[in-house]
């Protein structure tokens, strides 16, 4: 399976120009490695948005949900580096997204995702109500896709702003082979979401790293 284990973290945000540099070096050097090295953490991918603002892109893969309430990372949260907290206070936007995979399909990855933000009415079980969506995968360019509901109460902000937006909302994960070939996918898949709740936003976003645990585990 694409994604392992079955907790999702998710989190995005835009940046001011002037610190984007120095905010990428964090993440890529610092943080991401750190957030991984954590029991229980599996894999980190970044990405950045194809269109503007530029928008950054985090997906976190642990074994299990309760990963993400566990003592290992709550005391990560409570202790973060000088480096961290200049970034973290000053995230335009973000979105904190604390989850459970709910299904997931495909063994490929793409270089590029559309993440689908959906609020749900009614019934908030993703599955049976989405599964209509699953038929994308027929089309060309798909590799792969994943579903997320979110836990409102584990997507509260790590810091005081409560800016923080997304966690009482589900996602739908979609790798695909190219940007080009995300966009027609996004559109196609506007109706079938709409039996499960109103679609809040949907973004497309290319690759740029990941870092897995195991292979911190042999630096």
């Amino acid at each position: 399976m694409v994604f392992s284990g079955k907790g999702i973290l998710i989190s995005s945000m835009e940046v001011a120009p002037d610190e984007e540099a120095d905010f990428n070096e964090w993440f890529d050097r610092e943080h991401l490695a750190e957030r991984v090295a954590i029991p229980g953490f599996l894999e980190a991918r970044r990405y950045v948005s194809t269109g503007a603002p530029t928008r950054y892109l985090q997906v976190y893969n642990t074994t299990d949900f309760d990963v993400l309430d566990g003592a290992p990372y709550r005391v990560a949260l409570a202790n973060q580096t000088v480096w961290s907290n200049h970034h973290i206070s000053r995230f335009i936007a973000p979105t904190r997204v604390v989850g459970r995979l709910v299904h997931s399909v495909g063994v490929a990855r793409g270089v590029a995702v559309a993440l689908m933000r959906l609020r749900p009415s009614g019934d908030p079980a993703m599955m049976p109500l989405l599964a209509s969506v699953l038929d994308v995968l027929d089309h060309p360019g798909t590799a792969s896709i994943h579903f997320v509901e979110a836990d409102a109460e584990l997507s509260r902000p790590v810091t005081a702003d409560s800016s923080y937006i997304g966690g009482e909302d589900s996602y739908v994960l979609l790798e695909c082979t190219s940007e080009a070939a995300a966009e027609p996918i996004v559109a196609q898949l506007e109706i079938p979401v709409q039996k499960y709740g109103e679609l809040i936003d949907a973004r497309i976003f290319r690759y740029r790293m990941d870092i897995r645990a195991s292979a911190l585990a042999v630096r």
